[in-house]
Protein backbone atom coordinates (compact mmCIF):
# COMPACT_ATOMS: atom_id res chain seq x y z
CA UNK A 1 0.00 0.00 0.00
CA UNK A 2 2.76 2.51 0.80
CA UNK A 3 4.59 1.91 -2.64
CA UNK A 4 1.11 2.12 -4.50
CA UNK A 5 0.97 5.77 -2.51
CA UNK A 6 4.30 6.73 -3.64
CA UNK A 7 4.19 5.91 -6.97
CA UNK A 8 1.07 7.65 -7.39
CA UNK A 9 2.26 10.32 -5.76
CA UNK A 10 5.74 10.65 -8.17
CA UNK A 11 3.23 10.12 -11.29
CA UNK A 12 1.08 13.15 -9.75
CA UNK A 13 4.69 15.37 -9.33
CA UNK A 14 5.83 14.69 -12.65
CA UNK A 15 2.47 15.92 -14.65
CA UNK A 16 2.42 19.05 -12.50
CA UNK A 17 5.85 19.70 -13.39
CA UNK A 18 5.54 18.81 -17.64
CA UNK A 19 1.68 20.89 -17.57
CA UNK A 20 4.51 24.23 -16.67
CA UNK A 21 1.95 27.62 -16.53
CA UNK A 22 -1.20 25.63 -16.97
CA UNK A 23 -5.14 25.91 -16.30
CA UNK A 24 -8.21 24.91 -14.27
CA UNK A 25 -10.23 22.54 -11.61
CA UNK A 26 -9.55 20.87 -9.11
CA UNK A 27 -10.54 17.61 -7.10
CA UNK A 28 -12.65 16.35 -4.51
CA UNK A 29 -12.14 12.52 -3.62
CA UNK A 30 -14.82 9.97 -4.08
CA UNK A 31 -15.53 9.85 -0.13
CA UNK A 32 -14.77 13.77 0.46
CA UNK A 33 -17.36 16.01 1.48
CA UNK A 34 -18.41 18.47 -1.69
CA UNK A 35 -19.20 20.94 0.65
CA UNK A 36 -21.80 21.45 2.84
CA UNK A 37 -24.26 24.82 2.04
CA UNK A 38 -24.21 27.64 4.42
CA UNK A 39 -25.56 30.20 1.86
CA UNK A 40 -28.81 31.97 2.49
CA UNK A 41 -31.99 30.64 0.78
CA UNK A 42 -30.40 27.22 0.20
CA UNK A 43 -31.35 24.22 1.25
CA UNK A 44 -28.97 21.92 3.62
CA UNK A 45 -27.03 19.38 1.66
CA UNK A 46 -26.20 15.91 2.71
CA UNK A 47 -22.53 15.50 2.63
CA UNK A 48 -20.08 12.30 2.95
CA UNK A 49 -18.30 11.47 5.39
CA UNK A 50 -16.24 9.09 4.62
CA UNK A 51 -12.15 9.19 4.06
CA UNK A 52 -10.61 9.98 0.11
CA UNK A 53 -10.91 6.44 -1.50
CA UNK A 54 -7.24 6.02 -1.28
CA UNK A 55 -7.11 2.36 -3.22
CA UNK A 56 -8.62 3.84 -5.90
CA UNK A 57 -6.91 2.99 -9.89
CA UNK A 58 -4.92 5.94 -10.54
CA UNK A 59 -6.47 8.45 -13.35
CA UNK A 60 -5.11 11.08 -15.66
CA UNK A 61 -7.87 13.97 -16.11
CA UNK A 62 -7.12 15.86 -18.89
CA UNK A 63 -7.97 19.92 -18.52
CA UNK A 64 -8.47 22.06 -21.76
CA UNK A 65 -8.18 25.56 -21.16
CA UNK A 66 -6.75 28.41 -21.87
CA UNK A 67 -4.39 30.10 -19.69
CA UNK A 68 -5.79 33.87 -20.07
CA UNK A 69 -8.63 32.61 -18.22
CA UNK A 70 -6.80 30.91 -15.16
CA UNK A 71 -3.02 31.98 -14.22
CA UNK A 72 -0.45 29.62 -13.08
CA UNK A 73 -0.53 31.05 -9.59
CA UNK A 74 -4.09 30.10 -9.49
CA UNK A 75 -3.86 26.38 -11.37
CA UNK A 76 -1.44 25.66 -7.82
CA UNK A 77 -3.72 27.06 -5.41
CA UNK A 78 -7.10 26.08 -6.40
CA UNK A 79 -5.97 22.86 -8.48
CA UNK A 80 -3.01 20.98 -7.99
CA UNK A 81 -3.13 21.31 -3.70
CA UNK A 82 -6.88 20.50 -3.84
CA UNK A 83 -6.08 17.50 -5.70
CA UNK A 84 -3.60 15.93 -4.40
CA UNK A 85 -5.04 16.76 -0.71
CA UNK A 86 -8.22 15.15 -1.57
CA UNK A 87 -7.69 12.97 -4.46
CA UNK A 88 -4.11 11.27 -4.32
CA UNK A 89 -4.54 8.49 -7.33
CA UNK A 90 -5.84 11.46 -9.83
CA UNK A 91 -2.81 13.21 -12.03
CA UNK A 92 -4.04 16.27 -13.64
CA UNK A 93 -2.55 17.05 -17.35
CA UNK A 94 -3.11 20.59 -18.19
CA UNK A 95 -3.56 21.53 -22.21
CA UNK A 96 -3.35 24.95 -22.40
CA UNK A 97 -5.61 26.21 -25.74
CA UNK A 98 -3.34 29.21 -26.04
CA UNK A 99 -0.50 26.93 -27.34
CA UNK A 100 0.17 26.20 -30.97
CA UNK A 101 -1.81 22.79 -32.22
CA UNK A 102 -3.91 22.58 -28.91
CA UNK A 103 -7.18 24.63 -29.85
CA UNK A 104 -10.32 22.21 -28.77
CA UNK A 105 -10.95 21.72 -32.26
CA UNK A 106 -7.18 20.56 -33.12
CA UNK A 107 -7.29 18.21 -29.80
CA UNK A 108 -10.47 16.48 -30.86
CA UNK A 109 -9.15 16.15 -34.92
CA UNK A 110 -5.86 14.83 -33.40
CA UNK A 111 -8.70 12.32 -31.19
CA UNK A 112 -6.95 13.24 -28.01
CA UNK A 113 -8.38 13.07 -24.41
CA UNK A 114 -10.47 15.94 -23.06
CA UNK A 115 -12.34 14.92 -19.94
CA UNK A 116 -12.97 18.93 -18.33
CA UNK A 117 -13.27 22.03 -20.64
CA UNK A 118 -12.92 25.64 -19.21
CA UNK A 119 -14.28 28.57 -20.49
CA UNK A 120 -17.65 31.01 -20.30
CA UNK A 121 -20.84 30.29 -21.62
CA UNK A 122 -20.91 33.12 -23.69
CA UNK A 123 -17.89 31.48 -25.87
CA UNK A 124 -19.28 27.99 -25.71
CA UNK A 125 -20.71 28.44 -29.33
CA UNK A 126 -17.42 28.73 -31.12
CA UNK A 127 -16.19 25.08 -30.51
CA UNK A 128 -17.45 23.25 -27.52
CA UNK A 129 -20.95 23.42 -28.94
CA UNK A 130 -20.13 22.83 -32.44
CA UNK A 131 -18.01 19.56 -31.99
CA UNK A 132 -20.72 17.90 -30.25
CA UNK A 133 -18.93 17.93 -26.60
CA UNK A 134 -21.33 19.35 -24.10
CA UNK A 135 -22.96 16.45 -21.91
CA UNK A 136 -25.80 16.14 -19.58
CA UNK A 137 -24.22 15.77 -16.24
CA UNK A 138 -27.53 15.28 -13.89
CA UNK A 139 -26.76 11.41 -13.40
CA UNK A 140 -23.77 12.64 -11.98
CA UNK A 141 -24.75 15.31 -9.46
CA UNK A 142 -27.05 13.07 -8.28
CA UNK A 143 -24.71 10.26 -8.06
CA UNK A 144 -22.16 12.39 -5.88
CA UNK A 145 -25.44 14.50 -4.12
CA UNK A 146 -24.01 17.59 -5.37
CA UNK A 147 -26.20 20.89 -4.35
CA UNK A 148 -26.59 22.81 -7.49
CA UNK A 149 -28.56 25.23 -4.82
CA UNK A 150 -25.45 26.31 -3.52
CA UNK A 151 -24.97 28.38 -6.78
CA UNK A 152 -26.81 31.04 -8.00
CA UNK A 153 -28.94 29.66 -10.59
CA UNK A 154 -28.26 32.69 -13.22
CA UNK A 155 -25.09 31.08 -14.03
CA UNK A 156 -26.70 27.95 -14.70
CA UNK A 157 -29.00 29.94 -16.89
CA UNK A 158 -26.34 31.38 -18.91
CA UNK A 159 -24.74 28.57 -19.53
CA UNK A 160 -28.18 27.12 -21.20
CA UNK A 161 -28.08 30.03 -22.83
CA UNK A 162 -25.17 30.51 -24.26
CA UNK A 163 -24.83 26.47 -24.82
CA UNK A 164 -28.42 25.98 -26.50
CA UNK A 165 -28.55 23.16 -23.92
CA UNK A 166 -31.44 22.88 -21.87
CA UNK A 167 -29.65 20.30 -19.30
CA UNK A 168 -26.96 21.12 -17.13
CA UNK A 169 -24.09 20.52 -18.94
CA UNK A 170 -20.92 22.55 -16.58
CA UNK A 171 -20.63 23.90 -13.04
CA UNK A 172 -20.20 27.14 -12.63
CA UNK A 173 -16.85 28.26 -10.74
CA UNK A 174 -16.58 32.23 -10.65
CA UNK A 175 -18.02 35.76 -12.35
CA UNK A 176 -15.52 38.63 -13.43
CA UNK A 177 -17.88 41.70 -12.20
CA UNK A 178 -17.27 44.74 -12.68
CA UNK A 179 -17.62 48.40 -10.99
CA UNK A 180 -16.72 52.01 -11.38
CA UNK A 181 -12.80 52.71 -10.46
CA UNK A 182 -11.47 56.15 -10.18
CA UNK A 183 -8.55 58.01 -9.35
CA UNK A 184 -8.62 59.59 -5.97
CA UNK A 185 -5.95 61.96 -6.68
CA UNK A 186 -7.46 64.04 -9.75
CA UNK A 187 -10.75 64.35 -7.50
CA UNK A 188 -8.68 66.20 -4.45
CA UNK A 189 -6.61 67.88 -7.26
CA UNK A 190 -9.72 69.63 -8.86
CA UNK A 191 -11.89 69.83 -5.43
CA UNK A 192 -14.81 67.25 -6.71
CA UNK A 193 -16.45 65.24 -4.39
CA UNK A 194 -15.56 61.27 -4.97
CA UNK A 195 -18.34 58.65 -6.01
CA UNK A 196 -19.64 56.11 -4.27
CA UNK A 197 -21.90 53.46 -4.64
CA UNK A 198 -25.80 53.40 -6.14
CA UNK A 199 -24.63 56.28 -8.08
CA UNK A 200 -26.64 56.38 -11.91
CA UNK A 201 -25.10 57.57 -14.82
CA UNK A 202 -26.08 60.59 -14.86
CA UNK A 203 -24.65 61.40 -11.14
CA UNK A 204 -21.07 60.09 -12.75
CA UNK A 205 -21.26 62.16 -16.11
CA UNK A 206 -21.87 65.49 -13.79
CA UNK A 207 -18.96 64.79 -11.99
CA UNK A 208 -17.38 64.03 -15.41
CA UNK A 209 -18.06 67.04 -16.80
CA UNK A 210 -16.55 68.48 -13.48
CA UNK A 211 -13.68 66.72 -14.21
CA UNK A 212 -12.71 66.81 -18.17
CA UNK A 213 -10.61 69.48 -18.71
CA UNK A 214 -7.12 71.17 -20.34
CA UNK A 215 -4.75 72.00 -16.70
CA UNK A 216 -1.16 73.03 -17.62
CA UNK A 217 -1.29 71.69 -21.01
CA UNK A 218 -2.42 68.36 -20.27
CA UNK A 219 -5.71 66.82 -20.66
CA UNK A 220 -8.01 65.63 -18.28
CA UNK A 221 -10.46 63.06 -18.61
CA UNK A 222 -13.43 62.66 -16.64
CA UNK A 223 -15.05 59.49 -17.50
CA UNK A 224 -14.71 56.07 -19.83
CA UNK A 225 -18.09 54.08 -19.21
CA UNK A 226 -16.66 51.66 -21.89
CA UNK A 227 -18.89 50.53 -25.40
CA UNK A 228 -22.58 50.66 -26.07
CA UNK A 229 -22.70 46.67 -25.59
CA UNK A 230 -21.74 47.28 -21.80
CA UNK A 231 -25.06 49.22 -21.81
CA UNK A 232 -26.86 46.69 -23.66
CA UNK A 233 -25.36 44.00 -21.69
CA UNK A 234 -26.64 46.29 -18.58
CA UNK A 235 -30.47 46.20 -19.84
CA UNK A 236 -30.16 42.65 -20.74
CA UNK A 237 -31.15 44.04 -25.01
CA UNK A 238 -31.57 41.19 -27.43
CA UNK A 239 -28.66 41.72 -30.02
CA UNK A 240 -31.09 39.69 -32.40
CA UNK A 241 -34.30 38.13 -32.71
CA UNK A 242 -32.71 34.77 -33.39
CA UNK A 243 -35.89 32.96 -33.79
CA UNK A 244 -36.92 35.03 -36.53
CA UNK A 245 -33.83 35.40 -38.05
CA UNK A 246 -33.33 39.60 -38.15
CA UNK A 247 -31.87 42.54 -36.03
CA UNK A 248 -33.33 44.69 -33.62
CA UNK A 249 -31.19 47.70 -33.51
CA UNK A 250 -34.23 49.22 -35.14
CA UNK A 251 -35.88 49.62 -31.93
CA UNK A 252 -37.09 52.24 -29.21
CA UNK A 253 -34.67 50.90 -26.51
CA UNK A 254 -31.80 50.61 -28.55
CA UNK A 255 -32.64 53.84 -30.42
CA UNK A 256 -33.08 54.83 -26.19
CA UNK A 257 -29.63 53.68 -25.21
CA UNK A 258 -27.49 55.07 -27.83
CA UNK A 259 -28.51 58.66 -26.96
CA UNK A 260 -28.13 57.41 -23.39
CA UNK A 261 -24.70 56.84 -23.95
CA UNK A 262 -23.61 59.28 -26.63
CA UNK A 263 -24.33 61.69 -23.30
CA UNK A 264 -21.66 59.81 -21.12
CA UNK A 265 -19.33 60.55 -24.10
CA UNK A 266 -20.22 63.90 -25.64
CA UNK A 267 -19.10 66.11 -22.77
CA UNK A 268 -16.59 69.12 -24.29
CA UNK A 269 -12.79 68.26 -24.61
CA UNK A 270 -13.62 64.42 -24.77
CA UNK A 271 -11.12 62.16 -25.58
CA UNK A 272 -10.77 61.62 -29.77
CA UNK A 273 -11.32 58.33 -31.42
CA UNK A 274 -8.75 55.95 -31.21
CA UNK A 275 -7.79 56.89 -27.63
CA UNK A 276 -6.47 54.09 -25.04
CA UNK A 277 -8.47 54.85 -21.59
CA UNK A 278 -7.02 52.18 -19.58
CA UNK A 279 -3.61 53.67 -20.50
CA UNK A 280 -5.16 56.78 -19.74
CA UNK A 281 -6.04 55.92 -16.38
CA UNK A 282 -2.78 54.20 -15.73
CA UNK A 283 -0.91 57.50 -16.58
CA UNK A 284 -3.58 59.37 -14.17
CA UNK A 285 -5.40 61.31 -17.07
CA UNK A 286 -8.17 59.72 -16.70
CA UNK A 287 -10.99 60.11 -13.81
CA UNK A 288 -13.26 57.36 -14.09
CA UNK A 289 -13.78 53.98 -15.91
CA UNK A 290 -15.29 51.16 -16.29
CA UNK A 291 -13.81 48.54 -14.92
CA UNK A 292 -13.74 44.71 -13.74
CA UNK A 293 -11.81 42.92 -10.80
CA UNK A 294 -9.32 41.91 -13.46
CA UNK A 295 -8.41 45.63 -14.49
CA UNK A 296 -8.65 46.23 -10.32
CA UNK A 297 -5.66 43.14 -10.33
CA UNK A 298 -3.83 44.80 -13.04
CA UNK A 299 -3.64 48.53 -10.54
CA UNK A 300 -1.88 46.93 -8.02
CA UNK A 301 1.25 47.04 -10.23
CA UNK A 302 0.48 50.34 -11.40
CA UNK A 303 3.13 52.25 -9.45
CA UNK A 304 1.78 55.32 -7.48
CA UNK A 305 -2.13 54.96 -8.96
CA UNK A 306 -4.40 56.12 -5.82
CA UNK A 307 -7.43 54.13 -6.87
CA UNK A 308 -10.43 53.12 -5.66
CA UNK A 309 -13.88 51.94 -6.72
CA UNK A 310 -17.15 51.70 -6.59
CA UNK A 311 -20.19 50.34 -7.38
CA UNK A 312 -20.94 49.65 -11.72
CA UNK A 313 -23.30 53.03 -12.32
CA UNK A 314 -27.27 52.34 -12.77
CA UNK A 315 -29.30 52.73 -14.81
CA UNK A 316 -32.81 54.11 -13.95
CA UNK A 317 -34.27 51.82 -16.20
CA UNK A 318 -32.69 48.97 -14.91
CA UNK A 319 -32.02 49.58 -11.04
CA UNK A 320 -29.93 47.90 -8.72
CA UNK A 321 -28.22 45.96 -12.24
CA UNK A 322 -24.49 46.12 -12.77
CA UNK A 323 -23.00 44.12 -15.91
CA UNK A 324 -24.05 40.74 -17.27
CA UNK A 325 -22.96 37.68 -16.17
CA UNK A 326 -19.14 36.92 -17.31
CA UNK A 327 -18.61 33.64 -15.69
CA UNK A 328 -16.21 30.68 -16.38
CA UNK A 329 -17.14 27.33 -15.92
CA UNK A 330 -16.10 23.32 -16.05
CA UNK A 331 -17.32 21.63 -18.48
CA UNK A 332 -17.03 17.67 -18.89
CA UNK A 333 -16.84 16.47 -22.52
CA UNK A 334 -19.24 13.93 -23.91
CA UNK A 335 -16.41 12.01 -24.97
CA UNK A 336 -14.57 11.73 -21.55
CA UNK A 337 -13.93 8.24 -20.55
CA UNK A 338 -13.41 9.14 -17.17
CA UNK A 339 -16.35 11.39 -16.10
CA UNK A 340 -16.67 10.16 -12.86
CA UNK A 341 -13.32 11.37 -11.93
CA UNK A 342 -13.64 14.57 -13.30
CA UNK A 343 -16.96 15.14 -11.91
CA UNK A 344 -14.99 14.55 -8.61
CA UNK A 345 -12.67 17.22 -10.05
CA UNK A 346 -15.14 19.78 -10.53
CA UNK A 347 -16.83 19.37 -6.90
CA UNK A 348 -13.83 20.05 -5.38
CA UNK A 349 -13.25 23.44 -7.06
CA UNK A 350 -16.81 24.17 -6.27
CA UNK A 351 -16.53 23.48 -3.02
CA UNK A 352 -16.54 25.81 -0.08
CA UNK A 353 -13.24 25.38 1.35
CA UNK A 354 -11.68 26.44 -2.52
CA UNK A 355 -14.38 29.08 -3.17
CA UNK A 356 -13.62 30.45 0.03
CA UNK A 357 -10.06 30.95 -1.37
CA UNK A 358 -11.07 32.24 -4.83
CA UNK A 359 -13.11 34.90 -3.09
CA UNK A 360 -9.90 36.00 -1.05
CA UNK A 361 -7.90 36.17 -3.91
CA UNK A 362 -9.98 38.17 -5.89
CA UNK A 363 -12.50 36.28 -8.15
CA UNK A 364 -16.47 36.44 -7.49
CA UNK A 365 -17.29 33.17 -5.90
CA UNK A 366 -20.18 31.49 -7.88
CA UNK A 367 -21.89 30.48 -4.73
CA UNK A 368 -24.74 32.09 -2.60
CA UNK A 369 -22.90 31.84 0.20
CA UNK A 370 -22.68 35.14 1.47
CA UNK A 371 -19.76 34.45 3.97
CA UNK A 372 -17.85 33.28 1.16
CA UNK A 373 -19.39 36.28 -0.75
CA UNK A 374 -17.82 39.09 2.03
CA UNK A 375 -14.36 37.52 1.97
CA UNK A 376 -13.81 38.76 -1.61
CA UNK A 377 -10.59 40.28 -1.52
CA UNK A 378 -9.13 40.07 1.35
CA UNK A 379 -6.29 38.21 0.71
CA UNK A 380 -5.19 40.38 -1.91
CA UNK A 381 -2.53 43.04 -0.24
CA UNK A 382 -3.31 45.62 -3.13
CA UNK A 383 -6.99 46.07 -2.44
CA UNK A 384 -6.56 46.71 1.43
CA UNK A 385 -7.77 49.78 2.58
CA UNK A 386 -10.04 49.95 -0.48
CA UNK A 387 -13.72 49.63 -1.08
CA UNK A 388 -13.62 45.99 -3.54
CA UNK A 389 -16.73 44.42 -2.27
CA UNK A 390 -18.74 46.87 -4.61
CA UNK A 391 -18.01 44.80 -7.29
CA UNK A 392 -19.79 41.91 -5.68
CA UNK A 393 -23.14 44.34 -5.12
CA UNK A 394 -25.05 44.68 -8.18
CA UNK A 395 -27.42 42.44 -9.37
CA UNK A 396 -26.18 40.02 -12.13
CA UNK A 397 -27.81 40.89 -15.66
CA UNK A 398 -28.50 37.75 -17.82
CA UNK A 399 -26.33 36.67 -20.57
CA UNK A 400 -27.43 37.68 -23.83
CA UNK A 401 -27.34 34.80 -27.23
CA UNK A 402 -24.81 35.53 -29.64
CA UNK A 403 -25.33 32.28 -31.85
CA UNK A 404 -21.49 32.48 -32.93
CA UNK A 405 -22.28 36.38 -34.70
CA UNK A 406 -20.52 38.79 -33.24
CA UNK A 407 -23.55 41.50 -33.16
CA UNK A 408 -22.27 43.19 -29.94
CA UNK A 409 -19.11 44.11 -32.29
CA UNK A 410 -21.30 45.40 -35.01
CA UNK A 411 -23.46 47.68 -32.17
CA UNK A 412 -19.91 49.47 -31.04
CA UNK A 413 -19.51 50.21 -34.53
CA UNK A 414 -22.62 51.85 -35.40
CA UNK A 415 -22.52 53.62 -31.85
CA UNK A 416 -18.66 55.20 -33.08
CA UNK A 417 -19.98 55.99 -36.39
CA UNK A 418 -22.50 58.21 -34.24
CA UNK A 419 -19.87 59.16 -31.79
CA UNK A 420 -16.81 60.06 -34.41
CA UNK A 421 -18.08 60.51 -37.65
CA UNK A 422 -21.25 62.44 -37.23
CA UNK A 423 -23.75 59.70 -38.23
CA UNK A 424 -27.35 60.26 -37.28
CA UNK A 425 -28.82 57.80 -34.79
CA UNK A 426 -31.28 56.02 -36.74
CA UNK A 427 -28.76 55.59 -39.95
CA UNK A 428 -26.69 53.84 -38.01
CA UNK A 429 -29.07 51.66 -36.26
CA UNK A 430 -30.48 50.81 -39.87
CA UNK A 431 -27.41 49.67 -41.10
CA UNK A 432 -26.38 47.36 -38.34
CA UNK A 433 -29.57 45.69 -38.89
CA UNK A 434 -28.67 45.30 -42.30
CA UNK A 435 -25.15 43.87 -41.37
CA UNK A 436 -26.59 41.83 -38.45
CA UNK A 437 -29.29 40.02 -41.05
CA UNK A 438 -26.53 39.32 -43.80
CA UNK A 439 -24.37 37.56 -41.22
CA UNK A 440 -27.36 35.63 -40.15
CA UNK A 441 -28.31 34.48 -43.46
CA UNK A 442 -25.14 33.68 -44.21
CA UNK A 443 -25.06 31.18 -41.59
CA UNK A 444 -28.32 29.58 -42.40
CA UNK A 445 -27.27 29.20 -45.83
CA UNK A 446 -23.96 27.15 -44.94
Amino acid sequence: MKRLKKAVHRVFCTAVLLAGFVLVVAGCGGGASVGTSTGEGTKPQQTQTSEPATTQSPVTITLVASTNQMGSDEVQRYVVEPVQKKLPFVTIKFVDTREKGQTLTELVAAKQPVDIYANGAGNLANEFVPLGLPDDISPLIKKYNFDTSRIDSIYFDAIRTGSGVKETIGIPIWNQAFGLIYNKDLFDKFGVTPPKDGMTWEQVRDMAVKLTRDDGGTMYYGIWPDDVYRGANQLGLSFADWDNHKGVFQTAAWKDLFEYWYSLYKIPGYAPKGTKYPDLFNKGQLAMMSGSTSNAQQLIDVKGLNWDVVTYPQNPKAPGFGQRVTDFDLYIAKTSQNKDAAFQVISVVASDEVQREISRNGRISSLKNKSVQEEFGKGVEGFKGKNVIAFTKPKLAPIPEYKDIPAYKMANAAFNDVLYSGKDINTALREADETVNKAIQEKLSK
